[in-house]
């Protein structure tokens, strides 16, 4: 329960850190069929799809390693479901990777593109 209560944490810091940076919340933990979003993000016209890594101790750059190539594809298949249901799927895109630790919050914009199937 310590974990998840940690991760809920983390991605309220991800949020307030990335709305200060004048990005709009669309949503939170959306779940596809397949996969999870923590943030869903709306920076100008693009749609940002977030992964939240909160480290208790400083390994920073831990949290992008942990995004493993699976985990990029389940985010890509919730965020297909997403833009599915809100009929946008003509929008720019992109993923991004927010890392908490000790050290502070470090924010990878496009992080990474999604596999090819």
């Amino acid at each position: 329960m310590k974990q998840y209560a940690t991760g809920l944490e983390g991605e309220n810091i991800a949020e307030e850190f990335l709305l200060a940076k004048g990005m709009t919340c669309l949503e939170k933990r959306f779940r596809g069929a397949d996969g999870e979003i923590d943030l869903i993000m709306l920076d100008g016209e693009t749609v940002v799809f977030v992964e939240v890594k909160s480290r208790p101790d400083s390994r920073k750059g831990m949290g992008l390693m942990a995004v493993t190539p699976a985990k990029q594809r389940r985010m890509a298949h919730a965020a297909l479901a997403f833009l599915a249901k809100r009929e946008w799927m003509n929008v720019p895109v992109r993923f991004d990777v927010i890392e908490i630790s000790r050290s502070g919050v470090m924010h990878i914009s496009n992080a990474f593109m999604p596999p090819a199937e």
